[in-house]
């Protein structure tokens, strides 16, 4: 059984009301193993399925490049919803991908941990897998004595770079409690709030306190703040890929630190990482224009200081 929602029925429909004839479908590794059957009923139906086999990090990375050069005519994003309106450059359709889970014994656990840490009011935020779960366990956190909050703008749907759903309603709130799978969207929000942040798992069933993890990514980012005001020369990296690409952030951060007195580099990357960044053994630090998670995800893969946006304003400080 796929444990998905993929609405294969909704998918058909929409790509034959297109008129579409080749079609490229995009998902994160994740959910890669769930598309055989989307495959197979777009190509009975007359439209010819291509599947990316590249990474896929959000709505941010969609597969504009690869769609153009193989001719698709529209494109299949699964597993996040649009990051930016009217920006399409190929007719793309979303899949939001909706866990289906049983969320009533997580519920217990969840409530039983935080009446533990003395917590009364909790913030709820999700991603998009897990939207139609969170009033349904919000509602069981309160039948448990856990009065629970949502930011009504957002629905409490939350991204890695975009977390006012959590910001929001910090001020009515004792805690925050991410419902979803890993650490990396319940982090996102323990860095930019000052609230305890719990990781309300339901692919493990289990519950998890996010405030070691939080201390050791920040004692991280500070020490490549601080390496980084030693170095003399920097690279800049211009993300490509669709929804990162911030060209005159990066042309500003090259400005400032040339006026301190700093060699800048300009370097364009779509795919960031060691592998790719090392081969520039004159510049002594990196910053990224692109994602913030980038350097505060990877730092211990990193042979060098590697600083995002917000990171970059603290170095300038000190410089």
């Amino acid at each position: 059984m796929v444990p998905y929602d993929l609405d294969l029925e909704r998918v058909v429909e929409l790509v034959n009301a297109r008129g579409a004839k080749r079609v490229l479908i995009q998902a994160p590794d994740g959910l890669k193993q769930y598309v055989k059957d989307l495959c197979e009923n777009l190509n009975e139906r007359g439209a010819m399925a291509i599947v990316s086999g590249d990474p896929c990090f959000g709505g941010c990375d969609l597969a504009y490049s690869e769609a153009s050069f193989i001719g698709a005519d529209l494109l299949v994003h699964i597993g996040h919803q649009e990051f930016q309106h009217g920006g399409d450059k190929i007719p793309t359709i979303y899949i939001p991908a909706g866990h289906k889970a049983d969320l009533e014994k997580l519920a217990v656990m969840t409530a039983d941990l935080l009446k533990k840490k003395g917590v009364k009011r909790v913030g709820l935020v999700t991603t998009v897998q897990h939207r139609d779960y969170l009033k349904i366990f919000g509602k069981a956190l309160a039948e448990s004595g856990i009065e629970q909050r949502i930011d009504e703008e957002s629905g409490g749907i939350i991204l890695g770079c975009r977390l006012s759903a959590a910001k929001r309603i910090e001020g009515d709130v004792d805690a925050f409690v991410f419902l979803g799978g890993g650490d990396f969207h319940g982090l996102g929000v323990a860095l930019a709030v000052e609230k305890d942040v719990y990781v309300a798992d339901p692919y493990r069933d289990e519950v998890r306190d996010l405030a070691k993890l939080k201390k050791k990514v920040l004692a991280k980012r500070w020490w490549g703040i601080m390496e980084a005001t030693k170095a003399k020369s920097f690279g800049i990296i211009m993300v490509t890929k669709t929804g990162q690409f911030a060209e005159e952030p990066a042309l500003q951060l090259k400005r400032d630190l040339e006026g301190h007195g700093k060699r800048a580099y300009l370097i364009a990357m779509d795919e960031v990482n060691w592998e790719r960044m090392a081969p520039f053994t004159f510049v002594e630090a990196f910053i990224i224009t692109g994602c913030p998670r980038i350097s505060l995800d990877n730092q211990e893969s990193f042979g060098k200081p590697v600083l995002n946006e917000e990171d970059a304003e603290e170095l300038l400080k000190r410089v």
